[in-house]
């Protein structure tokens, strides 16, 4: 079976480029959540039905992962199944031990131009600083808890997405984020 996986980073973003880009799948995975974040509710479908001789397809790896490592752990859990990986924008076809190599090299190089891209902001963030035009973010402004606290876990159990919470309790995405993870590593959610 050809099993093509699309990802877009934000609901507001749309799909239909990924989508027209390939058109023999037996079946759509679809998400809508960062590449950074490996707990994709379809991307873990995915890979669970994944039977030998399946196809994984792609259009870009960046669609697959942001992160080396976890691209590379995905890789070998459908080499695992017996399955393969085809990345359409790059012909890599993991059936092929030059296949393997490339993909190799080309997530490694994605996660390299992913760290340069944040040391850029993190310099400029710092000229901002020293030029006095960036504050930083007000004190207390991602403390959650009381009241907030229980609220926020009722709507993350209620699968509610990133882009509504942060609506929902007036924050960035971004702290939604670190409001997720703290809770997680103290067993609240």
């Amino acid at each position: 079976m050809i099993k093509y996986y699309v990802r877009v980073s934000t609901v507001e973003q749309k799909l239909d480029r990924q989508l027209l880009a390939y058109d023999k799948a037996d079946i759509i995975y679809s998400d809508k959540v960062s590449g950074k974040d490996k707990e994709r509710p379809q991307l873990k479908a995915m890979l669970q039905d994944l039977k030998e001789n399946d196809v994984v397809v792609v259009k870009s790896l960046d669609r697959l992962s942001r992160s080396t490592m976890d691209l590379l752990e995905i890789a070998k859990e459908i080499q695992d199944k017996g399955a393969t990986l085809k990345v359409l924008d790059k012909d890599i076809d993991t059936s092929t031990p030059i296949g393997k190599f490339f993909l190799t090299i080309i997530g490694a190089v994605a996660e390299l131009e992913r760290e340069n891209i944040r040391a850029r902001v993190l310099e400029g963030v710092e000229i901002a600083k020293q030029e006095g035009k960036y504050k930083g973010r007000k004190k207390g402004s991602i403390e959650l808890k009381g009241d907030s606290l229980e609220r926020f876990k009722q709507f993350y159990k209620k699968n509610f997405n990133k882009t509504e919470l942060s609506k929902e309790f007036g924050v960035p995405r971004a702290t939604i984020y670190r409001w997720e993870k703290v809770l997680r590593e103290r067993g609240d959610i």
